[in-house]
């Protein structure tokens, strides 16, 4: 079978980027930390996972009707903080506020792919607006809120193909999708 795995996501600037690394390197780490590589960061808008090579420029497709309604819009962003919960940390998070935009973007990109077919991995969780900053083995570690307040306009969103390496994985840019300036909303 052959597939790719992608992903729909949103670029950040590269300043918000290498602030938000610079503060999480000044604490001290778990041993097993490994630092998302900066051209790595981005905010996943829909994770689609293995996609069959002939459903490809049909999604991309969907994708220009979906975003082509969508103007630019802002996304905030408010602390720095271990995920998925303090209980069970194995990951550090720059969290976003939460944008009915995106929640919106996502859902109809979601429910034009299901009407044509396309297999994906939907999930089945609230949207959480993070950027994952650093992985690493489940421990006993804690770390303070770290307040980050930064916000940017989202102009465009990218669909990714997501190669699997060690130590981090490969992100190549298919198809970037600006944003309509004239959309409706």
């Amino acid at each position: 079978m052959n597939s790719k795995r992608l992903f729909f996501a949103i670029d950040l600037p590269l300043e918000i980027k290498e602030k938000a690394l610079k503060l999480v390197q000044k604490n001290t780490l778990p041993k097993s930390a490994n630092l998302t590589p900066v051209e790595n960061l981005h905010l996943t808008l829909l994770f689609l996972g293995n996609v069959l090579m002939d459903d490809i420029s049909l999604i991309i497709k969907i994708a220009e009707k979906v975003f082509s309604c969508y103007s630019s819009f802002d996304l905030y962003f408010k602390d720095i903080t271990v995920a998925p919960n303090k209980n069970y940390p194995r990951m550090i998070w720059l969290n976003g506020e939460f944008n009915e935009t995106i929640k919106q973007i996502k859902d109809d990109l979601e429910k034009e792919l299901e009407y044509s077919k396309i297999n994906f991995q939907k999930e089945n969780r609230g949207l959480k607006i993070h950027i994952t900053l650093c992985r690493f083995l489940p421990e006993k570690f804690s770390l303070d809120p770290i307040a980050f307040p930064a916000h940017f306009k989202a102009k465009e969103i990218i669909l990714m193909e997501s190669e699997l390496k060690k130590p981090h994985a490969i992100y190549i840019p298919l198809k970037n999708f600006p944003l309509n300036e004239g959309g409706d909303r």
